[in-house]
């Protein structure tokens, strides 16, 4: 009886889990607005509310609902701020780790190195 229960919720919660990572992905209208914009012109506060807020927050910490189903990243823990590159931040973004959507081909390489400098900003100021 557990494991119908088990395979029960695992059978609503995986499509669940996924319906709403992906549904982060979809680009707003300041995501399009600002495709080619040069990255000291991007509203890179905007993109994060437009597009990360859901999972990690107006304040970053994750502590969201959609952030504990996919359990997102607390971008102002301060060992993760230190232990992760720049490098590695872009490519997160771009390629979405684990269940975060990709967002390489949702947003310009202006957007997403603003954004990647925004979630660096949760290390001092957050």
């Amino acid at each position: 009886m557990k494991s119908k229960i088990v395979r029960a919720f695992l059978l609503i919660a995986i499509p669940g889990v996924l319906l709403l990572a992906s549904g982060c992905a979809s680009p707003g209208p300041l995501t399009v607005q600002q495709a080619n914009y040069p990255p000291d012109q991007v509203d890179a506060h905007g993109l994060f509310a437009e597009n990360c807020v859901i999972c990690h927050g107006q304040n970053g910490r994750a502590r969201t609902f959609h952030g504990w189903l996919v359990g997102a990243q607390n971008l102002t823990d301060a060992k993760w701020q230190a232990d992760a590159t720049d490098g590695q931040i872009l490519n997160a973004i771009k390629t979405g780790p684990s269940v975060m959507p990709a967002f390489g081909k949702k947003l310009s390489p202006s957007e997403i190195d603003a954004l990647a400098r925004y979630v660096r900003s949760f290390k001092s100021t957050h």
